[in-house]
């Protein structure tokens, strides 16, 4: 028995030995390693931009701000370029915390899959990083900082990745999500899209205005001025819309009513509010805003050799969260069941986006409700029919509920 725990012993101390001789760690000195947090894709002449956010922990006593650098790479590919970003700063480019992928406006114009195959397929970058379109360059947005947070990559992500409790209007998606639905039978794939707005200005009171410190290290000089600091800074992040793609093209958008209608056929919805206007009360309109405690909802396609039709239902159980009445009543109670003619307008504003969401599937051919792999998997005898035509011969049934907490 000691004989084999010495041998066991042994041969543990000759793998750790054999790892640790092998390692590229040896490879990388740590003070030359940048940690980048966000990878910037940009298309220019025909070759691609590279630009990674890095960041630099620089906390003192009396500061203890996360500092930003930024550096650029130029490449005909996306490996190439990474590897001019290293070469020409002299800091190997570590990709293994990176969470964000930015896809800039004229990248977005050919076929993005030509620069996400990289990320897909390599082993630095986890498959969880997320990925996003911007409306104007990715290096301009990654450059960004906002009033709550100097590095422009975290405040993107936390738009992103919302928890329970917060509306759920923005159809997230990474790397592995986006390339598996690219390279299934319907070649169809979706992510939203970063818009830069400006916060809101500070009141002529004398009030303090929101903003964050910071320096740009890299290739991009700064400026020391306070106005360049604060107008560098004082920007929000909107990702309400949602590009969609088929084969790797850019073919249509979803508006934030579309990316909210979408994901409630997701994920959790809990939380999620919907304002509904304009609801005939008392001989007036009164606005209420619904607050989803609680959702059901299925897609299913039925094909035979006559139709084929896709059922989409949709169950909410909603309470009041706010009305804007001159009276005071308990519609604002836990269990107050919700007004007939609100039920009605709910069930209207759902029912006329999911026909609108349909229909622009079928507009831009981008399969968002997996029609077709529904089709292989579940109607197979019917697949040889429809595989070729399914959007042209779809037809929809759509069923939608509203009810109260008391229902």
């Amino acid at each position: 028995m000691q004989i084999k725990r010495t041998k066991f012993l042994m041969l543990a101390l000759l793998l750790i030995a054999f790892m640790f001789f092998t390692s590229d760690l040896v490879l990388i000195d740590v003070e030359k390693t940048s940690i980048i947090t966000a990878v910037a894709i940009d298309m220019e002449d025909e070759e691609y931009i590279v630009t990674a956010q890095i960041a630099v922990p620089e906390a003192t006593d009396t500061n203890t701000e996360n500092q930003k650098a930024q550096i650029s790479g130029k490449g005909s590919t996306v490996g190439a370029a990474l590897k001019d970003l290293g070469d020409t700063s002299g800091w190997f480019p570590k990709l293994s915390f990176c969470n964000l992928i930015l896809i800039g406006e004229n990248l977005a114009k050919t076929n993005v899959m030509n620069a996400l195959d990289y990320f897909a397929k390599t082993l630095r970058v986890q498959d969880s990083a997320l990925v996003v379109m911007c409306e104007k360059s990715a290096k301009e947005i990654l450059a960004l900082a906002t009033p709550l947070d100097n590095i422009s990559s975290f405040a993107i992500q936390k738009i992103l990745l919302k928890t329970i409790g917060f509306n759920r209007d923005i159809a997230t998606t990474d790397i592995k999500t986006f390339c598996s639905g690219h390279y299934s039978d319907s070649a169809s794939a979706y992510m939203p899209v970063i818009k830069c707005i400006k916060a809101d200005e500070p009141n002529s009171e004398g009030g303090e205005s929101i903003s964050a410190s910071g320096s740009d290290k890299g290739s991009q000089s700064s400026s020391n001025s306070e106005s360049e600091k604060k107008e560098n800074s004082d920007n929000l992040f909107d990702a309400t819309t949602t590009a969609l793609f088929k084969n790797g093209y850019k073919v249509g958008e979803l508006d934030e009513n579309l990316s909210l209608v979408f994901n409630a056929f997701g994920g959790s919805f809990n939380g999620t509010t919907i304002p509904i206007d304009g609801v005939p009360f008392g001989g007036k309109t009164v606005n209420y805003l619904l607050t989803v405690i609680n959702k059901i909802s299925s897609v299913k396609l039925s094909a035979t050799e006559n139709d084929l039709t896709l059922k989409l239902n949709l169950t909410l159980y909603c309470k009041i969260a706010d009305v804007n009445t001159d009276y005071s009543d308990d519609s604002l109670s836990n269990n107050a069941p919700l007004p007939e003619p609100l039920i009605e307008k709910a069930e209207n504003f759902f029912t006329e986006y999911v026909n609108e969401l349909v229909e622009t599937s079928v507009q831009t051919e981008c399969d968002i409700f997996k029609i077709k792999e529904k089709l292989y998997r579940h109607n197979y005898k019917q697949y040889s029919r429809y595989k070729d035509n399914y959007f042209s011969a779809l037809k929809t049934d759509i069923n939608v509920n509203v009810y109260g907490q008391s229902q």
